[in-house]
């Protein structure tokens, strides 16, 4: 969320510990949210005022599906790692593993589709309840997929990890968007 008014590269503000958080849920929900990167409205997101650095709604634009992975506690785990740029200052990869909990002929063709595809991540952060968006301004692209069919507990299931594609190029300039709400437009 690279905002405007930070453009400057100076730091305007310390952290605080914040002790709900200390001792708060870790992680986020147990489903996934992927949508089309098309579907997205990353425009009008952003157009939204953020109080607190939370914007109001994730924009996404008129029929766009929601495509839900179910999972159970844990087995959504997103990640963001930085990188520094050539001019010093610092921008983001974002990935996140997660579990398909079936081996079914119609959930392994969403897999293969997924493997030709470009979406955004959206999830719930268990501490705060917040949605929280990965791969806004880039999308995110499958980068693993695992299924170990003897000699593992995992061998019903497929891991999958969808990230920051590997173009040394092309990164996120934020740690990710907080929202309270997802609004899909109306055609």
């Amino acid at each position: 969320m690279a905002l405007e008014s930070f453009c400057d590269g100076l730091i305007t503000a310390g952290v605080a510990r914040d002790c709900a958080s200390v001792n708060a849920s870790v992680g986020v929900d147990k489903d996934l949210i992927l949508v089309n990167y098309e579907d997205f409205d990353r425009t009008l997101t952003y157009a939204g005022t953020p109080v607190a650095g939370v914007f109001p709604q994730i924009e996404l634009k008129a029929s766009t599906v929601q495509h839900i992975f179910e999972g159970t506690d844990y087995s959504v785990i997103p990640n963001i790692t930085s990188e520094v740029k050539e001019d010093g200052d610092s921008w983001f990869i974002h990935s996140i593993a997660f579990t398909v909990y079936s081996k079914a002929a119609l959930d392994r063709n969403v897999l293969e589709d997924l493997a030709g595809s470009r979406v955004v991540a959206i999830a719930i952060e268990r501490s705060t309840g917040l949605y929280e968006v990965f791969g806004a301004d880039q999308g995110l692209k499958l980068t693993g997929l695992e299924r170990a069919y003897t000699g593992s507990q995992s061998s019903n299931f497929y891991t999958v990890t969808i990230a920051t594609p590997d173009i040394a190029v092309i990164r996120e300039s934020s740690i990710g968007i907080l929202a309270t709400a997802i609004n899909t437009a109306t055609p």
